[in-house]
């Protein structure tokens, strides 16, 4: 088992990125976890800028400190404002912040590990492990709206083929789903990815994952850009959630729809996941360090909606 944070849109540097901050330590207290998803944004600067290293210390090292402290890893995401300057190469040279592993901002990475039986992806010994999970974390500044990189698509494409992991997690900053009045969701950046992440992926064996398994290839996606909470129900097998409140926030900013599951844009929030072998847990928390969405994934894409108690043992363990 393991367990990871999800921020969002955070680095505003202000009060309420540091609230949000404060209650990561205080619910890794309680749940401890090693790794933080970055979802884009994650250092604003003046104006329309970012991305500049005369801003982490406040926006970044002073906010999360006691987490550095603790050894937890930060693994971003780029977002638009992150490539103002320098098309985010300060945040990209930052290696020991931000872990950002590939020199055009997107790379991928494991954690935590499991066993297959024997045979399965090609395994014939079963005492050989596997990748638990893997995250596939994209830069959606270089493909939203009508921009193309054909190299990224045949990577993300070619990465994903060759995965071996129980669960496959995909992760960038701009939201293929999003009902926020600001944004949206982008449907132009939606046709590039959606073929390579659902049930009915073209590459490779239809339809199977890694693990031999018959499903999506991808079975979350996580984005930001838009300043709320939202949790989608599964589109072609695929679970889509909105994590871009963990600093900025836009109140009232989410039009309703029937996709929507569970949407909150009038409090800041970053999220909290446990892996399994069998079932990815979730849950958004406030700046109160309240529980606002809680539920758990099982093999097979179906969502099991949980309570949310006020520590999450029993929905994330």
């Amino acid at each position: 088992m393991l367990r990871f944070a999800v921020i969002g849109d955070s680095g505003t540097g202000d009060e309420h990125q540091y609230r949000i901050a404060e209650q990561m330590v205080a619910w890794h207290d309680r749940l401890p976890f090693d790794l933080v998803l970055m979802l884009g944004d994650n250092i604003y600067g003046a104006w329309w800028g970012g991305g500049n290293k005369k801003d982490f210390e406040a926006k970044f090292d002073r906010p999360y400190a006691e987490l550095l402290r603790r050894g937890v890893t930060f693994r971003a995401a780029l977002g638009n404002h992150d490539t103002r300057h320098r098309d985010g190469q300060e945040l990209i040279e930052a290696y020991d912040r931000f872990h950002i592993a590939g020199p055009l901002g997107y790379y991928s990475f494991t954690a935590g590990e499991w066993f297959p039986a024997a045979g399965a992806a090609g395994l014939d010994d079963k005492k050989k492990a596997a990748p638990l999970i893997e995250f596939f974390v994209i830069n959606t500044v270089r493909l939203e709206k009508d921009k193309q990189d054909p190299e990224q698509l045949a990577w993300l494409e070619k990465a994903l083929a060759a995965s071996r992991a129980r669960w496959r997690i995909v992760y960038g900053h701009h939201p293929l789903y999003s009902t926020g009045k600001r944004h949206g969701g982008d449907e132009r950046l939606r046709a590039k990815l959606e073929p390579l992440l659902a049930s009915d992926a073209a590459a490779g064996a239809a339809g199977l994952g890694g693990d031999g398994e018959r499903g999506p290839r991808v079975h979350v996606v996580l984005a930001g850009h838009d300043h709320l909470y939202q949790r989608f129900h599964p589109q072609h097998g695929v679970f889509y959630f909105v994590c871009g409140a963990s600093g900025q926030l836009r109140r009232g900013n989410a039009r309703p729809s029937g996709e929507v599951a569970a949407v909150e844009d009038r409090q800041h929030v970053f999220m909290l996941w446990t892996v399994t072998q069998d079932a990815l847990g979730f849950a958004a928390i406030n700046e109160q360090g309240e529980a606002l969405d809680c539920g758990v994934i099982e093999r097979g894409g179906k969502l099991r909606p949980e309570a949310c108690p006020t520590a999450l043992t029993n929905a994330l363990d």
